[in-house]
């Protein structure tokens, strides 16, 4: 994929019936690396996510002097911190918030830091004004309070520290976990508002599972203590509920149904709202099935009218909806949204640039994007055969355009999107292609589900709802099996007559299926049985 400069994506010319196990959260794996290191004894970070941005958080780390031991499916992480080192943080602004927040609490140490050239765009002056008044001495050497820069770093003495988080979660995070290698306690006060309010309820939970001692106050005060518990000798991360989000829009993009594996509910990921938005939206039927996320697209699809949604605290979520929209015909506005267009790309204005290849129009703003879809099945009508999106360098814009680009709205399977630079989404979902491929050609494969049992126990009405919800055809055998019975009779062909004598009947007899919504049923001359009777 790494020297691919861009994939033509296939559509699902069958409704989607396939399974996904998404990668482990980048947002845990990379909090979970940093406290592990905070640690002071070793902890095995078991199932972490392996893309770009965590392999980045590991090599920083090992820059700074911890051992770092990487097996299949575990990174273990034990030592301490060197006074000075040089850390490349790419484009991963949980790596670059962070461990700048995190070197600032070494006592006596001169740290070098750079980034990729997107990085250096993106919000870090409220987190470098806060560190500052902490005492940390900054030499920026291009923009101020931006990468590359070097810094002197004196320890953190604790007490009160106010902070600007608005454009960015993560410097709320970075703060609050660096807070607990003070030396007193600290009362961290956000000044004004911050996003994505739910990352930050996962940094003060894991901070808790890794033992340290953190809570919020009130709407705007955190404490966080200088002592610490136990940490835990292993930890396990959840699979990412924002990369869980493209499945089951996937359910919605190709129809038929979608089972994501082990979804993260009720765990720490605030995204994993995604699917109860989507529930309640009547465009994805979403519903747990063990410890699995069921998702199918609604076949009564007068319950969605598209409208208005908030996507504040679950704004990563908003490209995969954002894409979902042209398909579907109803307008959709999406708001809370401003913090986005300082992320890894102007995701706003990309989105609108984007989605507005096959849409009738789109208007965006600071804080909001609006798409007015062409009428239900008339994209193909009004875009070109095939159209290019461009993705910025931005994984979310590739992997949410990419399913919307598997519906199938040219027919036949007929590719109509290329996605350019589909090697962007190394940073959260390195295989993510390899995987929508797979579900495709799973969903090509002809399935039987049979239904046995004994006389009215419900087998037909069992069959038909899970055909329902499968998008399979429905076939009932034993009506079959009647209606063959019944026409024999009516010709005076008995049991006892023989075989012989009923294939004979048969070749005279005009029997035949025909479909009626997604069942088969028994026909007579081209009329269904009922109707000929």
């Amino acid at each position: 994929m790494d020297d691919i400069e861009k994939i033509a994506v296939k559509p699902f010319a069958n409704p989607a019936c396939a399974q996904f196990e998404v990668p482990g959260s980048k947002s845990i794996t990379n909090r979970a690396l940093l406290l592990a290191a905070m640690a002071q004894s070793p902890v095995e970070i078991l199932r972490p996510l392996a893309s770009r941005d965590s392999k980045i958080m590991a090599q920083c780390l090992k820059n700074l002097g911890f051992e770092i031991s990487e097996k299949e499916n575990s990174i273990c992480v034990s030592g301490s911190p060197k006074k000075s080192a040089s850390l490349f943080v790419g484009n991963a602004g949980t790596a670059a918030r962070f461990l700048t927040a995190y070197v600032c609490a070494v006592e006596g140490g001169d740290f070098y830091f750079d980034s990729d050239e997107e990085m250096r765009r993106r919000p870090m002056k409220g987190l470098i004004a806060a560190l500052e008044n902490l005492g940390a001495k900054f030499e920026f050497e291009k923009e101020p309070r931006c990468f590359p820069f070097r810094v002197q770093t004196f320890g953190l003495a604790g007490g009160k520290i106010e902070i600007d988080a608005s454009t960015s979660s993560q410097i709320l995070s970075a703060i609050l976990m660096a807070s607990a290698l003070a030396k007193s306690e600290t009362i961290v006060e956000l000044k004004g508002e911050t996003v994505s309010k739910p990352f930050v309820k996962m940094t003060l939970d894991l901070m808790r599972q890794f033992g340290f001692d953190a809570r919020q106050a009130s709407d705007k005060k955190y404490l966080v203590k200088n002592s610490r518990a136990n940490p835990p000798s292993s930890y396990e991360v959840e699979p990412d509920a924002t990369a869980a989000s493209y499945p089951i829009a996937l359910a919605a993009a190709a129809g038929g149904a979608v089972l994501i594996k082990n979804f993260p509910r009720g765990g720490l990921q605030g995204d994993a709202r995604f699917a109860e938005v989507m529930h309640k939206s009547g465009l994805v039927l979403c519903q747990m099935v063990g410890g699995d996320l069921l998702a199918r697209r609604n076949l009564d699809m007068q319950k969605y009218s598209g409208g208005e949604f908030d996507f504040n605290d679950i704004s990563d979520t908003f490209l995969t909806l954002a894409s979902l929209v042209p398909l579907f015909g109803k307008p959709v506005k999406i708001k809370g949204i401003a913090h986005t267009r300082k992320q890894e790309s102007d995701r706003v204005a990309a989105m609108a640039s984007e989605v507005g290849k096959f849409s009738k129009n789109v208007e965006f703003d600071d804080d909001s994007i609006s798409i007015f879809p062409y009428p239900r099945g008339e994209i193909a009508k009004n875009i070109p055969q095939k159209i290019e999106i461009e993705t910025y360098k931005d994984h979310r814009v590739a992997m949410s355009c990419a399913v919307a680009a598997s519906a199938d709205v040219f027919g036949g399977g007929r590719e109509w999107a290329e996605i350019l630079d589909p090697k962007c989404c190394s940073k959260t979902w390195p295989d993510f292609f390899g995987a929508l491929e797979n579900a495709r050609k799973d969903s090509m494969k002809f399935k039987i589900v049979a239904i046995d049992g004994g006389a009215a126990v419900g087998k037909s009405s069992v069959s038909k709802e899970c055909s329902k919800t499968l998008n399979y055809m429905h076939v009932d055998t034993g009506a079959h099996y009647r209606t063959i019975a019944y026409i024999l009779l009516g010709e005076k062909i008995l049991p006892e007559a023989g075989e012989e004598a009923v294939a004979s009947a048969l070749k005279n007899i005009g029997i035949s299926t025909v479909r009626e919504g997604n069942s088969a049923r028994s026909a007579v001359c081209g009329k269904k049985i009922e109707d000929s009777l």
